[in-house]
């Protein structure tokens, strides 16, 4: 951690946060991030927050280039596809900033539909339920691939191999989260996944399937840092 009174090196990287009242006792403070820097010095990802309290987790972080998850997936058998669901942490912290998964592995000779489908078909969408203390972030889907239905010659988009939808997610304060914390037994996230699935004969009904993710709350490490080193208010 750099020691900077007068936010001198926070402006020249233009990461002063300009959402802060000046009377507030965060006022100096950067918008939080992390870069992800590779052997040879080269800046391979970069990670920025609006909310001064939001962290991206380092697990979060790292899936984004492809590391696998620590967290093991939940599977859920459907009558055409396969619906895995799990996140980037096991455990987070009031303000983690992690990731949503959802794997979906339609069976052979079925296919999926891309996003904003015309026609009527419902193509893949992943949606989260609002709680008070979660801010949806960014929804990532993987780029659809032509398709031609054989029965309507139709030139339409979607998937038939397995893929994976990424959701960012992030917790409030411990104050947003002081009720959640004194249960105790962690956080539960419930979504929906919609879509349709057809074969080259069939188009079967549009599905809502619901899925969940369970991550493990703690508490964050209130101690306070030894006297002298402690943050003075400015004046």
């Amino acid at each position: 951690m750099l020691s900077d009174p007068d936010s001198a090196i926070i402006r020249r990287f233009a990461l002063f946060n300009e959402n802060t009242s000046p009377d507030s006792r965060d006022y100096g403070i950067p918008h939080p991030g992390v870069l992800l820097v590779d052997a040879a010095g080269i800046v391979r990802e970069r990670f920025f927050n609006e909310r001064y309290y939001h962290r991206t987790t380092m697990p979060a972080a790292l899936s984004r280039l492809g590391m696998p998850p620590h967290v093991e997936s939940v599977a859920m058998d459907h009558e055409h596809l396969q619906i895995r669901s799990g996140a980037s942490d096991a455990t987070v912290f009031p303000g983690s900033q992690f990731t949503l998964f959802v794997d979906v592995i339609p069976l052979p000779g079925v296919h999926i539909y891309g996003q904003e489908i015309p026609g009527g078909y419902q193509g893949l969408e992943v949606t989260i339920e609002q709680l008070p203390y979660l801010t949806v972030l960014a929804s990532r889907y993987p780029e659809a691939s032509p398709l031609t239905l054989a029965w309507t010659d139709e030139e339409l988009t979607g998937y038939t191999n397995p893929l994976r939808v990424t959701i960012d997610v992030a917790l409030g304060t411990r104050q947003e989260l002081a009720a959640v914390l004194e249960a105790g037994g962690g956080v539960t996230i419930t979504g929906t996944v919609k879509l349709q699935a057809c074969d080259d004969r069939i188009c079967w009904a549009p599905d809502s399937i619901p899925t969940e993710w369970h991550v493990d709350l703690r508490p964050p490490d209130l101690e306070r840092s030894p006297e002298p080193l402690q943050h003075k208010p400015k004046g």
